[in-house]
């Protein structure tokens, strides 16, 4: 395929970082189709809108996911388009976690252009666990955030969406206000998702999930300048 006909999403709920983003694939990709999403409703409309991403820049904290959630949803469905995580955080931990829960390279927002350009270039030409300028050396994502994963995978995206809010800590009746749907809709979603997570209750549900959560080190590392 040539650059001119590539698809690419950033997903940031920080305007200027993705202006910043955009400018850096035009430089590499001038001819290519550029879209935007601040969330994860955002991205799922995205992934809706054109099914044949070829690349995702994807925020580890937006609204709507929680820690790893949003990856793990994204590359159980489009398990062919490569997946970039970009964050804050780039301590050696959270870096491995997501090469582990399925990123193609990791990106700290703090890395100089020629870094972007290089590791998105190497995704596109097929390489996979690139964290440049990162170290990745560290204990990585454990078997049950694994197991859940998986079953994040293989929710709908209104699924996903339900199971965001319940960790939220929204009810029901709250939920299927937000969603537009009646309040039994939500209990047959309800009934599915911890049929997949494999709980029996709502906070067993949160536990779950909240093992796909991010916690900023203390000592957050610093990418070199």
């Amino acid at each position: 395929m040539s650059s001119s006909a590539y698809s690419i999403l950033v997903v940031d709920d920080h305007p200027l970082f993705r202006s910043a983003l955009r400018q850096v694939i035009g430089q590499i990709y001038p001819q290519a189709t550029l879209h935007e999403a601040e969330s994860v409703a955002g991205l799922q409309q995205q992934v809706d809108l054109h099914p044949d991403l070829d690349l995702v820049l994807l925020d580890l904290h937006m609204p709507g996911a929680l820690g790893f959630s949003a990856l793990s949803w994204f590359t159980g469905h489009k398990t062919h388009t490569p997946v970039i995580m970009v964050s804050a955080n780039s301590h050696p931990e959270t870096v491995r976690r997501a090469i582990d829960h399925g990123a193609a390279g990791f990106l700290s927002k703090s890395a100089d252009v020629a870094d972007m350009e290089d590791c998105i270039g190497r995704v596109m030409a097929g390489e996979r666990g690139l964290h440049p300028g990162l170290d990745a050396n560290a204990t990585g994502a454990n078997l049950q955030s694994l197991d859940v994963a998986e079953a994040l995978a293989s929710l709908t995206p209104q699924q996903f969406r339900v199971a965001s809010m319940l960790v939220e800590g929204l009810l029901n009746k709250q939920i299927a206000y937000e969603l537009d749907v009646k309040e039994a809709t939500i209990k047959a979603h309800m009934t599915e998702i911890f049929r997949k997570l494999g709980v029996h209750s709502r906070t067993q549900a949160v536990l779950a999930i909240s093992s796909l959560s991010v916690d900023t080190p203390a000592d957050l590392a610093q990418p070199p300048a």
